[in-house]
């Protein structure tokens, strides 16, 4: 029997949780059930199984667009052993032959992209569960499903599916931004936070901004140049995952922006308002798109709900090269584009992924002792909107003990140091306009977070001096000391 080698087992790096279930799961000889490994497109799942894989007896298939028969005739190929290559008529024998094949050995067998292998063979989820009845109690087969369609994947755990109950779900899902860091190098800390901002979790992208000295420099390189290795990119990897492309397109590139509402998305998606809901939900399956609503959101309400890309590189690929593929392939220069259209609007573009890796430490670090922590948005007190003076506020971190708001925060992605001028909104304006929300009580002398890519003026750190409960927040304090790079 063959032990498998992953060739880049070197650099493979984190999925520790990920690993731990997996390694559990093989030394369980109770635990009969198929791991299904899914999630997005570029997010690690092949490197996952492979890493698990590597010093293993071990079989990977990669399923396709092709016609059933020619996949098992790959398949064949690749069980042959000692010159002899099992029958495979359909995909009940190619299965039978996994399960028989690990009789007497423990054995470990992946099939990626099952819902290709689905798509051809309509009754696959029955014909598995057949084989699995028939031979898993005579087998010491370790069996591994993986895919990318997450909303396809997730259909076989549904109760009214053959597969319930004899699959285990292992969602691979982007990585945070202290996982992140083990791909992206030691780097000072702006340069780290930039490159998460513009790849997001998605180690495809991480890997080609690791060591760059100006992130933004090198993704232009990959995104605006018509032979670019990030060109097409999202073209292609969405192109796999839904049927209607043109019409996802347009509504990823009405949120390249930023967050918005369902009115905005369809003034500037200008797609119909009846549909919208339902394309929506498809790039929230794929984990592409999330709704957010203000953390004192309780009952779930939609009134002020938005919508967001959760991805930091189709966020970019939207933002500032989708409108120009044109321009750029009748010869608009990248450079041009990215000096005058790119760089001017980095901060703004990159802010709203910084508040959310300072919320995520913010719940790492425990200050507070807080039990929820998101963003806030509402209205603005009601003289103020009155008068036309203000009309709505938004705070970017708060943070809560059940339905009260211990904690409040701004972050700043700007050269310029933090100023008093934010402590003074956010006490004269914004805590006034969260005491509105029904239901919650603002504490009298919240901690105040305060976190700022150009540092603090000396007058805000006199009043931080003053009061204990301003916390003054650098970049160094976010990214923490670098991590061991080990496995």
């Amino acid at each position: 029997m063959a032990v498998y080698r992953f060739p880049g087992i070197t650099r493979f790096r984190d999925r520790e949780e990920e690993r731990r279930t997996l390694e559990a799961w093989w030394d369980d000889p109770q635990e009969w059930r198929a791991m299904t490994l899914y999630g997005r497109r570029r997010v690690g799942k092949s490197w996952l199984f492979r890493a698990f894989a590597d010093g293993r007896e071990a079989d990977i298939f990669v399923a396709d667009t092709r016609a059933l028969n020619d996949q098992l005739a790959g398949f064949s190929a690749a069980l042959e052993r000692d010159g002899e290559r099992p029958e495979l008529p359909d995909l009940a024998a190619f299965f039978r032959v996994l399960f028989r094949r690990a009789r007497d050995e423990r054995r470990l067998a992946v099939i990626d992209e099952l819902p290709y292998l689905w798509k051809v063979e309509r009754e696959l989820p029955s014909i598995l569960l057949r084989v699995i009845e028939e031979e898993a109690a005579t087998s010491r087969l370790k069996l591994i499903v993986a895919g990318s369609h997450v909303g396809i994947m997730e259909r076989l755990f549904a109760e009214r599916e053959p597969l319930h109950d004899r699959l285990r779900p292992l969602r691979v899902r982007p990585l945070d931004f202290w996982q992140a860091r083990l791909l992206l190098g030691d780097a000072p800390a702006e340069q780290l936070l930039t490159a998460f901002g513009l790849a997001g979790g998605m180690p495809r992208y991480l890997t080609e901004l690791a060591g760059a000295s100006d992130p933004a420099a090198r993704l232009a390189e990959l995104t605006l140049d018509p032979y670019g290795a990030l060109f097409n990119e999202p073209r292609s990897v969405l192109a796999q995952e839904l049927e209607t492309p043109h019409v996802y397109f347009s509504l990823l590139a009405a949120l390249a922006a930023g967050p918005q509402p369902w009115g905005q998305i369809v003034n500037r998606s200008r797609v119909e308002s009846e549909k919208v809901g339902r394309y929506l939900g498809t790039l929230d399956d794929l984990g592409i798109v999330v709704a957010r609503a203000p953390v004192t959101d309780f009952e779930g309400s939609t009134r002020q709900r938005v919508y967001a890309i959760s991805d930091g590189f189709l966020r970019f690929w939207f933002r500032y090269v989708f409108p120009y593929q044109a321009d750029l392939e009748s010869g608009l220069d990248p450079r041009r584009l990215y000096e005058r259209e790119i760089a001017p609007d980095l901060a703004n573009h990159l802010a709203p992924a910084i508040e959310e890796v300072c919320r995520e430490w913010v719940r790492r670090q425990g200050i507070a002792d807080v039990s929820r922590v998101g963003a806030w948005w509402g209205p603005a007190i009601h003289a103020l909107r009155r008068s036309g003076e203000r009309t709505s506020e938004e705070i970017d971190i708060v943070g809560l003990h059940g339905r009260r708001v211990v904690l409040v925060g701004e972050v700043r992605w700007q050269a310029d140091p933090m100023d008093l001028g934010v402590l003074g909104d956010l006490e004269r304006f914004k805590l006034p306009a969260l005491t509105q929300v029904h239901g919650v009580k603002v504490v009298a002398r919240p901690t105040i977070v305060l976190v700022s890519r150009g540092g603090f003026t000396p007058g805000l750190r006199d009043a931080a001096g003053r009061d204990g409960r301003i916390l003054l927040v650098g970049l160094d304090d976010i990214v923490g000391p670098a991590p061991d790079a080990t496995m």
